[in-house]
């Protein structure tokens, strides 16, 4: 990665308490609906006090490139998998 941009220091994002981190050793490209390809460094998955659960992807200065809506963390990690297909995401816990 270009320059570590400290998730591991950060409680909460957008409002929402950080539940489980990871950050890419090379950033990684995604496309979002409307097929735009996006540069991501980072995901987080957080929770607004058992409202929702946001899954994030960020690039390298932390700002907001895509987000999904959940009802549990089991399903963020699912679209993490399913959307880096073939990169072993370790969560890091908070």
């Amino acid at each position: 990665m270009e320059k570590d941009i400290y998730l591991q220091q950060i409680d909460y994002f957008k409002g929402a308490r950080v539940l489980h981190y990871f950050e890419f050793v090379e950033p990684q490209e995604v496309k979002d609906e409307y097929f735009n390809i996006h540069e991501i460094h980072a995901v987080v998955i957080c929770d607004y006090e058992g409202e929702e659960t946001m899954l994030f992807y960020l690039d390298d200065g932390l700002e907001v490139v895509l987000e999904f809506e959940f009802m549990i963390p089991k399903q963020a990690k699912e679209q993490a998998a399913t959307d880096f297909n073939g990169i072993d995401i370790q969560w890091k816990n908070r």
